[in-house]
């Protein structure tokens, strides 16, 4: 009794430190710690309202977000979900003018209204805002000029498939928001590889870019943010246009890049060995690389992304049609993570993968059909720090086979996934 008053007695800096450390992005695990420990004294409820920084909420009252305002007195980071939204939930918001970061999801896809002007009066109170990221909103040009105007500290940026504003809107945001680091852009119907370009000329300060499902970039822009954009560490382009104008040759007169580190370029049909060939010899600090369903890359092309990036950790091939990998002789200890889903890989390719991938901690054989328990007990006896294999869809594997395996070995196995 006496341990148990004691432990209960910790100097608040303590307690803070605890809590602290319990406290984490889930948002589910999240609220189950608030609200456990809140119902254990009120110096707990005290203590644990002043450390929540960042919450989620779904269709949330005027009357709720006051109270939540009122509780949660260091709250910086609002993530908002609406199926239905009007202005005195947007007017709430004025209650936190010390708000950073703010994400608006709305599910209404029947509402033609401009919604997001309930929120444009408050917004413009939160003079601190560094993040803004929308979903599903109609959006205007006057709204973008608006935030541009004001002036808003803004370093990141997303638009998430809305709709209603143009190139002229997003110009002006851009050329009056200097500090814009993170900018992501998703399911855009009318950005060109011509506005990219343009747009690059007011982002010398952008860290990282995201373009999923904008359908009338090529290759272009992406040449366009690398020659324009020299703090890039990360560059995303999802579901992009194929006709380029552009040919391999025009990578030719680009020095190296030592700033990227992170390139995804996922479901591009236009993508061959040659271009990832000169990707290699360009970004030489890659640590991740995605490639997923790519199907004009073969094991050429990968091959010199791995000779030459030697830094390289994360490699995504995931329905890579031409991507065998026979002839890895060559290691590359430093890879970490290797997805290989859905490709035609089979017991040889993953001889060869053992025998040269010895750091590997996450492998990914899912939907692998030419796969067997032989060709994963190479990997498991070979790559000793592996923690967990992904086995699913894999038919010509037998999973008891394969764990009997491990033990008749004595080898302790990763986390199998069947």
């Amino acid at each position: 009794m006496a341990a148990a008053e004691a432990v209960y007695n910790l100097p608040v800096d303590c307690w803070e430190l605890i809590f602290t450390f319990l406290i984490i992005n889930d948002d589910d695990i999240l609220i189950h710690y608030v609200k456990t420990l809140s119902l254990v004294s009120k110096p707990f409820l005290s203590l644990i309202s002043r450390l929540i920084l960042s919450i989620t909420i779904s269709d949330p009252t005027p009357s709720f977000l006051r109270r939540l305002f009122h509780r949660f007195s260091n709250l910086n980071s609002l993530h908002l979900s609406f199926y239905h939204l009007d202005a005195a939930v947007a007017s709430s918001l004025r209650n936190r003018p010390t708000l950073k970061s703010l994400s608006i999801s709305y599910f209404d896809p029947d509402d033609e209204n401009y919604v997001i002007s309930h929120f444009l009066d408050s917004l413009l109170t939160l003079k601190g805002l560094t993040c803004l990221d929308l979903l599903g909103l109609q959006i205007s040009d006057d709204f973008l000029s608006s935030i541009a105007t004001e002036g808003l500290p803004l370093n990141k940026f997303v638009l998430r498939s809305c709709t209603g504003y143009t190139y002229d809107g997003i110009c002006f945001l851009l050329s009056k928001s200097s500090g814009i680091q993170h900018l992501s852009f998703h399911r855009n119907d009318f950005l060109n590889d011509h506005h990219i370009a343009q747009l690059s000329l007011f982002l010398g300060a952008l860290v990282s870019i995201r373009l999923s499902d904008c359908w009338n970039l090529t290759k272009s822009a992406l040449f366009a943010l690398i020659r324009n954009c020299s703090s890039l560490s990360e560059i995303t382009m999802e579901g992009i246009g194929t006709k380029s104008v552009q040919t391999s040759n025009s990578f030719k007169d680009f020095h190296v890049n030592a700033q990227l580190k992170s390139l995804c370029l996922t479901y591009d049909s236009s993508i061959n060995d040659a271009n990832i060939s000169l990707f290699a010899s360009i970004f030489p600090n890659l640590e991740l690389l995605d490639l997923s369903s790519c199907d004009s890359i073969s094991e050429r092309g990968i091959f010199q992304v791995l000779t030459r990036c030697c830094k390289i950790k994360h490699l995504n091939l995931s329905d890579c049609r031409q991507a065998w990998l026979l002839r890895m002789n060559f290691v590359t200890p430093q890879l970490e993570v290797l997805n290989l889903s859905g490709t035609p890989v089979d017991d040889i390719t993953l001889y060869q993968i053992s025998k040269s991938c010895s750091g590997l901690l996450h492998l990914s054989l899912r939907c692998c059909k030419h796969v067997t328990e032989k060709g994963v007990m190479h990997v498991v006896q070979n790559c000793t720090q592996l923690e967990e294999i992904d086995l699913k869809f894999c038919y010509k594997l037998d999973a008891d086979v394969l764990v009997s395996e491990t033990v008749k070995r004595d080898i302790v196995p990763p986390h199998f996934l069947f």
